[in-house]
């Protein structure tokens, strides 16, 4: 919702930073300005995000231990630089920090976080920012908008050795930034997207009282330092025990523990993770109680390591969830070389989409626990497709096709051929052995022969096989790469021909925008299907360069139709949810969990019942049911 700006009562701000601080502002003068309170536009719309509803429960409790593990200690409690980027991050700084505003995790639209109240500019990439005046570090010091500044010192400091926030945060995307008085700011990017709060948003304020100026120590200084945070736990020194484990413990009186996004959230009192470093250890750990959850993710564990007939299911002990989340998944496909000399051809493309099928190896590999990939940017919420699906197997319309392409004669070994005997063989390649062991290239090479197709299966090793598959000498491969929970996808790395071919794009097509054969592969990038079309190109450089959001809903429609069409990429399989096994202590909200978790405790909507888990234990140990069996499946966010 928007809401009336307050009256502007702030102070005007004086900077007095280090002189090496100072120095490096003065340096980009177009880059930060100190403004005054009278300067502020008066004509904002500012926003609040008071139309959302709360994800917590107010049933939530505060207190207890929530018991965690990681498979390798920390190297740093350092947020910036080398090995910052283990996996103990999260617990500190990714599920933990509180940015000026927040996405919502069940839609679209923003909640507060550091800033109460927003407003975009008309130039659609200026974002204006109201701080809460009770935002306090967990060192008990009151947030300073001038840490806005410093955020940006530090990102762009050589000395944190770290070169991809030096770049993701320079003066090129972010342009500049105004404070205009102790509590109000403005950042603007280089570019106006729809997603622009959450990219501005992005811009961390870094406490300067703490760091005061950097210098070439600052990696070593502040290796097991940790810097005070805004968020709801910190790691304080006593708590951190060398090789064994970490406590993260919530922060007294932290500031936003009343706030409307943040009440019944953050409940236990201490998160205790313990390095485990054999995954068989910590699930015997998770067995007796020691760690509070443990993912099934896999089908061995959910079948036959936690069976549903297990002691500790059936007696109540410990809860079986399946929670379906809606976001974009790792995208398991088959990509076609569209520049081999027979997959060139569109009708043995979309006859290849008939002839792997797909839905054998979800019934065969994968217990039909997974689901069929629809289309080639399913998870995006309005902007994937609102219909489309994948091309069910068909021995008849693949045949049909292949025959459009010349294929007419079935050989005697059951493979189609030309009427000179040319067979339809491809090299099939994946890097992935497991998927091999789980039978999944069999199962599409004994299918695809019904179709009268000869697939060579190619299992390499994981290095060798996407050497091969950058450098574009594959003719199919399956595998994944991985996304983000993102507003909208994206086109131009996989899919525009600036990434499949080396010459310039005057040189690509002819005259009547056919491509021209002959053409040089570009090595290293995403485009595994070498596609390349001139209406896609145009339709991918509109929708890069949009900043209305309907307009790149309805072009990323078109977008993800076109790109079924060429049959370049075979959506493969889904995972559509996550698997938890937890002890029933654990509690949590009435749907579990938000539409965009990707983890179960990501949101730190759960809480700990210390009464329930003293009673279970004693159960455990008496050999006595502490409740009914507990199976749940979540799917109120599951798709049709």
């Amino acid at each position: 919702g928007s809401v009336k700006p307050t009256e502007p009562v702030g102070r005007p701000v004086e900077l007095k930073s280090a002189p090496d601080v100072m120095a490096f502002y003065a340096a980009d003068p177009e880059g930060f300005t100190v403004a005054q309170p009278g300067d502020l536009p008066s004509d904002l719309e500012w926003m609040n995000g008071s139309e959302l509803e709360e994800f917590a429960s107010p049933d939530a409790k505060r207190g207890g231990t929530f018991m965690e593990y990681t498979s390798d200690y920390p190297r740093t409690l350092r947020f910036v630089g080398p090995d910052a980027n283990g996996a103990f991050r999260s617990h500190m700084l990714d599920y933990n920090a509180v940015y000026l505003v927040m996405p919502y995790p069940n839609g679209d639209g923003y909640y507060p976080g550091l800033a109460k109240e927003w407003a975009v500019a008309p130039d659609g990439r200026t974002v204006f920012f109201r701080l809460d005046p009770d935002a306090r570090y967990s060192d008990g010091n009151s947030l300073k908008i001038t840490d806005f500044f410093f955020g940006l010192y530090m990102m762009r400091s050589k000395h944190i050795q770290a070169p991809w926030y030096n770049d993701y945060f320079s003066n090129e995307k972010f342009e500049n930034v105004t404070i205009y008085d102790e509590h109000t700011l403005a950042i603007r990017f280089y570019k106006a997207k729809p997603d622009v709060i959450e990219k501005i948003a992005g811009l961390r304020p870094v406490p300067e009282h703490f760091y005061g100026e950097l210098d070439e120590q600052f990696v070593e200084d502040f290796q097991f330092k940790f810097e005070p945070t805004l968020g709801a736990y910190e790691v304080k020194s006593e708590n951190v025990k060398s090789g064994e484990s970490i406590t993260l413990t919530r922060v007294a009186g932290w500031w936003a523990g009343n706030k409307r996004f943040f009440r019944n959230r953050f409940n236990p009192d201490a998160i205790k993770v313990t390095v485990v470093r054999e995954p068989a250890k910590v699930f015997e750990l998770f067995l007796k109680g020691d760690l509070d959850w443990h993912g099934l993710a896999l089908p061995e564990y959910w079948y036959e390591k936690l069976p549903d007939d297990h002691e500790l299911v059936k007696n109540g002990h410990v809860e079986k969830i399946q929670f379906h989340n809606d976001v974009p998944r790792p995208t398991w496909a088959v990509r076609l070389n569209s520049n081999h000399s027979v997959l060139s051809n569109q009708d043995i493309r979309v006859g290849m989409n008939y002839a792997l099928n797909f839905s054998a190896v979800i019934e065969k590999c994968f217990r039909n626990d997974y689901e069929r990939m629809r289309t080639v940017a399913d998870g995006y919420g309005p902007r994937s497709h609102p219909s489309l699906k994948a091309r069910a197997f068909s021995v008849e319309k693949a045949k049909e096709h292949f025959a459009k392409a010349g294929y007419t004669e079935l050989g005697p070994d059951g493979i189609l051929r030309t009427p000179v005997g040319k067979r339809l063989s491809f090299v099939f390649t994946t890097p992935y052995k497991r998927l091999d062991e789980a039978g999944v290239m069999t199962v599409l090479k004994e299918e695809a022969k019904k179709t009268g197709v000869d697939l060579q299966v190619e299992v390499m090793e994981r290095t060798a096989a996407w050497k091969k598959i950058s450098e574009k000498k594959h003719e199919m491969m399956l595998g994944a790469l991985n996304t983000s929970v993102e507003m909208y996808p994206r086109f131009w790395e996989p899919y525009h021909s600036d990434n499949a071919y080396k010459e310039d794009k005057k040189d690509r097509y002819d005259a009547n925008g056919k491509l021209k054969s002959g053409l040089t592969p570009k090595p290293v990038t995403n485009s595994f299907t070498l596609m390349a079309d001139h209406e896609i190109d145009e339709l991918i450089e509109r929708y890069r360069a949009s900043e209305d959001l309907n307009e790149i809903t309805q072009l990323s429609h078109t977008l993800i139709q076109k790109i079924h069409d060429q049959g370049a990429f075979v959506p493969g399989w889904v995972r559509p949810w996550y698997r938890v096994g937890q002890w029933r202590w654990v509690k949590y909200p009435k749907d579990y969990n938000v539409r965009e978790s990707r983890e179960p405790f990501e949101f730190h909507i759960h809480w700990i019942d210390s009464d329930e888990k003293a009673r279970t234990l004693k159960a455990t140990e008496d050999d006595k049911a502490s409740g009914d069996a507990s199976i749940r499946v979540f799917d109120k966010y599951k798709l049709d």
